[in-house]
């Protein structure tokens, strides 16, 4: 917008200049310096209408490029998730098993003790008999 109202501005004051110079100026003349500075005016305001659109196509590039990087981003989280899941599953199961063994083991001691309790007692009552 800043470069439109320069253009404006300088062919406005060539045109007064011009008028200044010239004395009396036809309206034919005055006409087609208003064409002239319509002209440029369109010009510039095109211009600056097609930088708008290329600056808005690049920065909506940009955006969905970024976009992108955060959705693979995204995904990356989502399987790590998933593997630690994973992971923990077959901790839980290990451990599960591990305290499944040791109560297998304290199972197994108390039948040997109570084994050899009744080993002993037995021999208590063969000797008292």
């Amino acid at each position: 917008m800043t470069q439109v109202r320069a253009l404006v501005g300088v062919v406005a004051i060539l045109v007064l200049v011009g008028f200044a110079g010239c004395g009396q100026v036809s309206d034919q003349a005055r006409q087609e310096a208003e064409e002239k500075v319509e002209a440029k005016k369109e010009q510039a305001r095109q211009e600056v209408k097609e930088k708008l659109e290329a600056r808005g196509q690049e920065v909506g590039k940009k955006v969905e490029a970024r976009q992108e990087d955060l959705k693979k981003k995204v995904d990356d989280l989502k399987n790590e998730v998933d593997d630690l899941r994973k992971d923990v599953t077959e901790l839980q199961k290990e451990i599960n098993a591990h305290e499944q063994k040791e109560q297998d083991q304290q199972i197994n001691q108390l039948k040997k003790a109570l084994k050899e309790l009744k080993e002993e007692v037995e021999t208590h009552q063969q000797q008292d008999h």
